[in-house]
């Protein structure tokens, strides 16, 4: 049994423990060759650039062999319908509260002029626990056939159960968790069935209450009767955003009754003027109070401000995170808020068309943001990658948060335009040195790194409990990549599992911070983000070779303060909310 010393009445469980491995193994990865093929919206391509020799963690594709026969369909029929180059995403969840994550995979469904011999739907994966994964769809009744793209998780009832929130192009859905193995349709009963075309969206706590509520964010107004596609001169392609009139996204309160109340007018969020992709909640002003940053394609990104009244200040552009470091719009995807440079204060990812640099935005207080995207080392790499999902992940636990991007092009036919760049492209990782700079590795990533594919949504969660994070990419149209971390869980590392009791019952916007002598960190407990897509959960936390924690402070949303003390690493525990602070 776990000794241990708390200053709170309030206990902690260690729900999964690691033994730390005593070697490094050496794995050596043989280059594929690259496919020719222009029109590479079926099958994967593999890159020459390749892992040769390893000493750190290797990402290994194991999709089929775990049992996830998922495979995205954009039914495309060759008109080039807007909506086609957008989906899909996923997310991490454990729905049956086992302990290890599960999967829920977004699909696409027929356009006019598609043929298929069935009907695609959405994909619910349950995790076994032994590597492998058991297909739910039928029996969870998640089995969704719209136009999806993307989803996030909470627990709307407090009841312990997690529930799922889907968007589509077309009329959304709201999945209740009925805690038996099986989901409720509830969203007419809910009144959160928006039929836009919507994105990403994210459940957060915006009035401390102690319920979840719901921002969705929309992209832009589509009538597939009048959308024919666009040309490169003789070439098809996909119009840009621009030739569509923005939406405003949408936030819906949590009445605690089952029901949800539209405040988006009143909570100052009604804004047309973006066509939202990426969203991510995020207090980034230490006030106590969950604030929201949404990327837009082709317009200035969304900073808003919460007054700790669920009202919101739109100041992206007073804060420096709405533009490039030109002053100029661009396209905005996918976004995540990490703390890279270990301040204390969240900083701001966000990504872009191809030659369009990712900008990383350092938090500077004061309701100010740098751009660092260049003097980080991030900027001139990501130039010639055009990016969806934007992760900030620890993956070799050394203490540092790192950037996860997935790329792949829109257009399928861009290489008879464009010699310099590919419709599949490889995702790519970039290493944080622990000064505030980012290197681009490639060469010593793994196979998995070395799959290029027209990557979408991205997730991660830490699918076998072994101490470190795990991938699953959506691809556009193909099959995804389900990617294991091999040797992330070499160094040190700390997991918590957050139970409120005051709060919301998933500790959603609890921040948490972990301290191990000269290693300080936060991370926030947050829904969606990256790309139309939500990640584990559970927060997790390296901790290099340094081989204790001194403390871990985790302050509630609702502000209770909670301090733990000698908590065992290389393990995830679970920790519940007190009634008072201590």
């Amino acid at each position: 049994m776990l000794s241990r010393r708390l200053s709170v009445a309030i206990s902690f469980e260690v729900i999964a423990r690691i033994p730390q491995p005593l070697s490094w193994l050496v794995l050596m990865v043989v280059a594929m060759g690259v496919s020719a093929c222009q029109n590479e919206s079926t099958e994967m391509q593999t890159d020459y650039r390749a892992a040769t020799a390893k000493s750190g963690p290797s990402f290994v594709e194991i999709a089929q062999e775990a049992g996830i026969g998922f495979r995205h369909i954009n039914g495309a029929s060759g008109r080039y319908y807007y909506v086609e180059a957008y989906g899909s995403g996923a997310v991490f969840l454990d729905y049956d509260n086992d302990g290890y994550q599960d999967l829920y995979a977004v699909n696409g469904a027929p356009l006019p002029g598609f043929e298929a011999d069935g009907v695609p739907t959405n994909a619910f994966y349950r995790n076994r626990g032994d590597g492998t994964f058991a297909d739910v769809t039928v029996s969870t009744g998640t089995g969704h056939a719209g136009y999806g793209m993307g989803s996030c998780v909470g627990d709307i009832d407090n009841d312990g159960f997690a529930d799922l929130y889907v968007t589509n192009f077309g009329p959304n859905v709201l999945y209740r968790n009925r805690g038996d193995g099986t989901f409720a349709d509830v969203t007419a009963a809910a009144g959160v069935g928006d039929a836009r075309l919507s994105t990403s969206a994210a459940f957060a706590d915006i009035d401390n209450d102690g319920d979840l509520d719901l921002y969705v964010a929309n992209n832009a107004r589509i009538d597939l009767e009048s959308d024919e596609g666009c040309r490169r001169g003789e070439i098809p392609v996909y119009c840009a955003p621009t030739e569509y009139p923005g939406e405003s996204g949408v936030l819906y309160r949590n009445d605690s009754s089952g029901k949800f109340a539209d405040i988006t007018r009143p909570a100052g969020l009604y804004n047309e003027a973006g066509r939202q992709l990426g969203v991510v909640f995020g207090d980034y002003d230490t006030d106590g109070d969950t604030d929201l940053y949404v990327a837009n394609d082709m317009t200035a990104n969304f900073l808003y401000r919460n007054d700790g009244q669920a009202r919101f200040a739109e100041v992206g552009l007073s804060a420096g995170v709405a533009l490039s470091e030109s002053a100029r719009p661009e396209a905005g995807m996918g976004t995540d808020f990490g703390d890279f440079d270990r301040d204390g204060d969240l900083d701001i990812a966000v990504c872009n068309f191809q030659w369009e640099a990712c900008r990383l935005y350092r938090n500077d207080g004061d309701d100010a943001f740098a751009d660092m995207s260049f003097a980080s080392g991030l900027g001139e790499p990501t130039l010639a990658t055009l990016t969806f999902g934007t992760d900030f992940l620890d993956y070799d636990n050394d203490g540092d948060l790192d950037l996860y991007l997935a790329n792949g092009h829109v257009h399928p036919e861009v290489e008879a335009f464009d010699k310099a760049t590919s419709y599949p492209q490889l995702d790519q990782i970039f290493v944080n040195n622990g000064s505030g700079k980012f290197a681009l590795a490639i060469e010593d990533m793994g196979p998995g790194m070395a799959l290029a594919g027209v990557s979408r949504g991205a997730a991660f969660a830490d699918i076998d409990n072994d101490g470190d994070m795990d991938a699953f990419i959506s691809n556009n149209n193909q099959r995804p990549f389900l990617l294991r971390n091999d040797g992330g869980n070499r160094n040190h590392w700390l997991a918590i599992k957050t139970i409120g009791r005051v709060s919301n019952r998933d500790g959603i916007g609890a921040r948490v911070k972990v301290i191990s002598g000269d290693l300080v960190q936060i991370e926030e407990v947050r829904s969606g983000s990256s790309y139309l897509s939500q990640n584990d959960l559970r927060v997790y936390f390296g901790l290099g070779r340094r081989e204790r924690v001194d403390r871990v402070e985790i302050r509630w949303p609702n502000g209770i303060v909670q301090i733990l003390e000698e908590m065992a690493i290389d393990s995830i525990h679970r920790v519940e909310e007190p009634e008072t602070s201590g």
